[in-house]
């Protein structure tokens, strides 16, 4: 799996803090200065790799270090068929479509998300939210499958609300707010395409795309 992170804002450097507890043995961490449209590109000439990124997005790009393009939908349409997991805003719009219709199975996002909270004590439970993620994306290869990983994400975030809710009733942190709108977002927001689909799959309890888009 390509583990593909940059770190050069708030935003990026909270998901790199998540993204260093998930590096694994058969992973390819390419994380702050090394994640660069380069180095990316490089890891992506191996067919049928996996990718989990988590940085910046727009309705047609995800962002590299620094906030150079990274991949673009002519990228998109030059990409090997794999598992795409874009944890970036806008990234289940034009690049889900695109991806697609060119063979990918892609995991974006609809509207803006709230990165993961820059908390000690909330961290663990964000690494735990995405080690499930990193886990299951790239296994799901039915309808099926999906729609039982987006339940799965979406009770482990209920049940780090539940924790977070516990935390806050003897501990006090100003991170509790992001720390909550980040796991709404990473389950309601949530659009998977699957290869050739006229349309998403999301959540059955997700508000209806439009909303955000």
């Amino acid at each position: 799996m390509i583990l593909f992170v940059p770190g050069y804002d708030p935003a990026t450097r909270a998901n790199l803090a998540v993204a260093e507890h998930l590096s694994s043995a058969d992973c390819r961490p390419l994380l702050g200065e090394d994640a660069t449209r380069a180095e990316l590109w490089l890891a992506l000439a191996s067919p049928g790799i996996p990718l989990l990124a988590m940085t910046h997005g727009r309705r047609d790009r995800l962002a590299g270090q620094g906030g150079e393009v990274a991949v673009d939908l002519e990228g998109v349409r030059a990409m090997e068929p794999r598992a795409v997991f874009a944890f970036a805003c806008h990234t289940a719009t034009e690049l889900g479509e695109t991806a697609a219709r060119h063979g990918i199975a892609w995991w974006g996002y609809t509207g803006a998300i709230q990165a993961p909270p820059d908390s000690s004590s909330l961290l663990p439970w964000f690494v735990e939210i995405f080690t499930c993620i990193r886990d299951s994306f790239a296994r799901a290869d039915s309808t099926e499958a999906l729609r039982a990983a987006i339940s799965r994400i979406a009770v482990l975030c209920h049940e780090v609300e539940w924790r977070v809710d516990a935390l806050l009733e003897t501990t006090p942190d100003p991170d509790a707010g992001p720390a909550y709108f980040c796991l709404l977002h990473i389950w309601q927001r949530l659009r998977i395409w699957e290869p050739g689909a006229a349309a998403a799959l999301l959540h059955p309890n997700a508000p209806p795309p439009e909303l955000f888009l």
